[in-house]
C-alpha cells in the first residue's frame, strides 16, 4: 500500500508541483515543469483506489462513480492539494497538484508593476490569463490577499475547487466552491451581487451568461477578477467575445472596453539552471485601447502595447526576448516559447549580430 501522505511530503521536498499515481507505474513528480520518475514503488489499481477514497468524501465518491472523474481540492497532514482523478481503461489514475498554504508576498513574487497595480482599483475587469500550471491561481490569490490585508472590503470568490484559503484579515473573505457552495458559476454571480461585495473573483467564466453578470457587476462598481487560458492578452479578450453571438458583438465590445481594466497572460519558461521563470505580456486599459477594444483592432491594440512601454505595457515576445538577452533561458525555450516564433527568431538573431 502506498502511503500518501509519505509521497506528497518527498514530492514538496523536491520542490515538485504535482504527482501523478498511475497504476503499474511508479509516482511521477513534476519538477520545474518535466515529469521525473519518483523511483518509489509502483502502484496499483487498489493502491490508487484506496488512495483516492483516502482523499474523497461519500458525497463526492458518488460523483465520481457516476461521472467518473472528479477534481477537488483537499487539506491532508497541513497541505492543500487539488486533487483530479479520472479513469482509464478501467483504473484510477489521479493528478495531485501542491498548492502552497503560504501565500508569497506580491514583492517576494517579483510581479510587474502594472500586474501588482490591480490591487489598488476600486472597480472594473481584470483577466489573468495563461496556461494550465503558469501559475494564474497563485497569481490572483496573492492580489486577492494583498487586497485582504490592506483595504476593508467584502471579497467574494468562485472556485472549482478552492484551492488556496483566505483567513479574514482588513477585509472579509467568502470562498463559494462551486458545486457545493453554488451551484454554477452563473447562479454563484448572481447571489454574489445581492451579498454586497466590493470584490469578485470568479476562476473561470465559460459562458456569455456569466460575462454578462461579470459586466453587471463592474457596472455596479465592483471589482472582478477572472482567469483565461489562453496565451496572449489579445486573444483572451477575443474569447470574452466569441462567447456571445454575431449580432451582440457590437453590444458586448462596448461593455467589454467600458469595463476592462486590464489583461495580463503569463507562462513560465525553463530557464539555463532548470528552474522555471515567468514571462508577461500585459496589457492596461487606457482610453486608446479602450476604444480599439470596441473597434475590435486588433493590430491597434498590438501597436498600442508596443508603444506602451513607459506605462508597464509590452508584449509576450518583448518579456521572452528581454529573459533571453539576459541570459536567463537559452535561444531554443525562447523561440519554443513566442507567440511568433518567426518574428523571435529575428528578434535574437539581430541581437546576436549586434554582440559579435
Amino acid at each position: 500500500m502506498i502511503d500518501i501522505k509519505a509521497v506528497l511530503k518527498d514530492a514538496e521536498k523536491k520542490e515538485a508541483s504535482d504527482v501523478h499515481l498511475c497504476v503499474g507505474a511508479s509516482p511521477r513528480y513534476r519538477i520545474h515543469g518535466k515529469l521525473q520518475d519518483s523511483g518509489l514503488q509502483k502502484s496499483t489499481a487498489s493502491d490508487n483506489l484506496a488512495i483516492l477514497l483516502s482523499l474523497i468524501d461519500q458525497d463526492q465518491r458518488e460523483k465520481f462513480e457516476k461521472k467518473g472523474e472528479i477534481d477537488t481540492a483537499v487539506s491532508v497532514g497541513g497541505g492543500r492539494y487539488r486533487v483530479n482523478a479520472y479513469k482509464q481503461r478501467g483504473v484510477i489514475t489521479i493528478v495531485i497538484r501542491i498548492v502552497d498554504t503560504v501565500l508569497p508576498d506580491v514583492n517576494d513574487l517579483m510581479l510587474p508593476q502594472g500586474l501588482s497595480s490591480f490591487s489598488g482599483l476600486q472597480k472594473g475587469l481584470v483577466i489573468i490569463s495563461g496556461p494550465s500550471g503558469s501559475g494564474k491561481s497563485t497569481v490572483l490569490a496573492t492580489l486577492l490577499d494583498k487586497i485582504n490585508s490592506e483595504r476593508a472590503c467584502n471579497i467574494i470568490t468562485l472556485e472549482d475547487p478552492i484551492e488556496y484559503l483566505h483567513t479574514h484579515k482588513l477585509s472579509i473573505v467568502n470562498q463559494k466552491e462551486v458545486g457545493i457552495d453554488a451551484s454554477s458559476y452563473e447562479e454563484g454571480l448572481k447571489s454574489a451581487l445581492r451579498e454586497d461585495p466590493d470584490v469578485i473573483y470568479i476562476s473561470r467564466a465559460g459562458s456569455a451568461k456569466c460575462v454578462s453578470l461579470m459586466l453587471n457587476a463592474v457596472e455596479m462598481g465592483k471589482l472582478v477578477f477572472t482567469t483565461s487560458f489562453f496565451p496572449s492578452t489579445i486573444e483572451a479578450i477575443d474569447a470574452v467575445v466569441s462567447l456571445f453571438s454575431k449580432d451582440e458583438e457590437t453590444m458586448i465590445r462596448a461593455r467589454l472596453s467600458s469595463a476592462l481594466e486590464g489583461v495580463v497572460s503569463r507562462q513560465l519558461l525553463q530557464t539555463a539552471d532548470l528552474t522555471r521563470k515567468p514571462a508577461y505580456e500585459i496589457l492596461l486599459c487606457d482610453k486608446n485601447v479602450k476604444e480599439a477594444i470596441k473597434k475590435g483592432n486588433n493590430l491597434e491594440i498590438e501597436n498600442l502595447i508596443k508603444k506602451g512601454h513607459d506605462k508597464g505595457m509590452y508584449l509576450m515576445d518583448e518579456s521572452i526576448l528581454g529573459l533571453y538577452i539576459n541570459g536567463v533561458i537559452n535561444a531554443s525555450e525562447a523561440v519554443n516559447s513566442a507567440n511568433d516564433p518567426d518574428r523571435l527568431k529575428m528578434a535574437i538573431a539581430a541581437y546576436s549580430a549586434k554582440q559579435q
